[in-house]
């Protein structure tokens, strides 16, 4: 007979459902979602997942992901900045033929 102060469980999970959702308890900092696209839109990020992760569709979604993360970035810092982030047409012109290298470099002088 086993006393009730030395007794060992076999089992030492939780049986409660975990996660709010009745989702299984996932590692690491991910989450299980379900979503519906367009059938174009699946058939891309497939294509993306099998030439960029080994075919691993959650990857090519999170590549998805941090995209739309940087341009929100981006859209916050142009509000930051206001008024000086804005450009003519013409100064959008010039900063693209500056960095396609179209725009004459300023000559070093040499030293004395």
């Amino acid at each position: 007979m086993i006393s009730s102060t030395s007794c060992h469980l076999c089992y030492l999970g939780s049986m409660r459902k975990q996660g709010g959702r009745g989702a299984a308890q996932r590692p690491g900092r991910t989450q299980k979602v379900s979503i519906s696209l367009d059938r174009a839109d699946l058939r891309a990020l497939r294509r993306r997942a099998d030439t960029r992760y080994g075919g691993n569709l959650s990857a090519a979604i999170a590549e998805g992901a941090r995209r739309i993360r940087e341009e929100e970035g981006r859209e916050a810092l142009l509000g930051w900045l206001g008024d000086v982030a804005e450009a003519t047409p013409e100064q959008l012109d010039a900063i693209r033929s500056e960095w396609q290298g179209a725009a004459p470099r300023a000559r070093r002088r040499r030293a004395a």
